[in-house]
C-alpha cells in the first residue's frame, strides 16, 4: 500500500508523454480527440489545485518546482507535501 502513490504518479507521468506525443504526432481519429479531451481536463483540475494550494506552495523552498509538480501529479503531490 506504501508503493501506490509512487505507482500512480508514473502512471501519471506515462499519460502526459502519451498525451505529448500525441500532439508531435497524431495517433489516429478514434483516440486523438478523447485523449486531448481528458488531458484538457485533468490539466484543468490540476491548475484549480494549484490555485487553491498556492499559499501553501509559496511556503517551500522552490515554489515554481512544487507548483510545476501539482500540475503534472495533482493531488498525489500535495498529499506528500507536510
Amino acid at each position: 500500500m506504501m508503493h501506490l502513490p509512487s505507482f500512480l504518479k508514473g502512471a501519471l507521468a506515462m499519460f502526459w508523454l502519451v498525451a505529448l506525443l500525441n500532439l508531435i504526432h497524431p495517433f489516429g481519429e478514434p483516440l486523438q480527440q478523447p485523449l486531448m479531451l481528458a488531458a484538457g481536463a485533468i490539466l484543468l483540475a490540476h491548475v484549480g489545485e494549484a490555485a487553491v494550494f498556492n499559499r501553501k506552495l509559496k511556503a517551500r523552498p522552490h515554489p515554481w518546482l512544487e507548483r510545476l509538480q501539482v500540475l503534472l501529479f495533482g493531488f498525489l503531490h500535495l498529499r506528500g507535501l507536510r
